[in-house]
């Protein structure tokens, strides 16, 4: 059974830490725990907030929800409760910067900008049978790369109740603790000594990134 972390204390939160890294998740609804969390197990992280002490557990965080979950010291899953002055969150080496709500996994290419990941994951319970992956609506996100998964038919409920579902990616930039869409004007504020290079880019109509690999190239190639 699941319950609500009403308060983040940093006491009960490191005696989290004696169960060790690396505990796993199964499937939930048929979704594998890589797909359905932000990192494939639940593993030794800290949380930093807005005006108090970080508070460190054994963590993870949902993608479906964008929640950020614990394991208690019985190693049942706590969703943790009142996070709106959490910052960013760092599990094993892996940050995740909050902003807007959502958690985007970050990935660096200085100390203080690099490229934002949001992962959505939408789980499709209004799937019947006889419905065909063709109909089945993606959602609409900025610079997404999405595919669509089940965790049993395409056309419907399995025999176990899953459901199927789709997960996009969209590839954003973050400045500190900011997330921000890969647009001219946040690049010109990222890169002032480029941007007549941005304005040249811009106008040549080059494509955005719309993948890590392109989006890490692409801001390396202002750096």
């Amino acid at each position: 059974m699941r319950h609500t972390l009403k308060a983040l204390g940093t006491a009960c939160l490191l005696a989290l830490l004696q169960f060790g890294a690396g505990a796993q998740e199964s499937d939930v609804n048929g979704i594998p725990a890589s797909v359905y969390y932000l990192m494939p197990s639940f593993d030794k992280g800290v949380v930093y907030f807005s005006g108090q002490a970080p508070a460190s557990g054994l963590m993870n965080i949902c993608a479906v929800d964008n929640t950020l979950r614990f394991l208690d010291k019985n190693g049942q899953e706590i969703v943790a409760d009142n996070i709106s002055s959490v910052i960013k969150v760092l599990i094993n080496d892996v940050w995740f910067i909050r902003s807007g709500g959502m958690f985007y996994r970050a990935y660096p290419v200085t100390k203080d900008f690099g490229v934002a990941i949001r992962r959505d994951v939408n789980i499709l319970k209004e799937a019947r049978k006889g419905v065909s992956s063709a109909t089945i609506a993606k959602p609409s996100v900025m610079m997404e790369h999405s595919s669509a998964y089940t965790g049993g038919n395409i056309d419907g409920i399995d025999k176990s109740g899953n459901f199927p579902y789709v997960v996009s990616e969209a590839v954003l930039i973050y400045n500190n603790d900011k997330v921000l869409p890969i647009t001219k004007k946040n690049l010109k504020t990222l890169f002032p000594d480029k941007k007549d290079e941005i304005d040249a880019y811009f106008k040549a109509r080059k494509p955005l990134p719309r993948t890590l690999d392109e989006a890490l190239e692409f801001l390396s190639q202002w750096e």
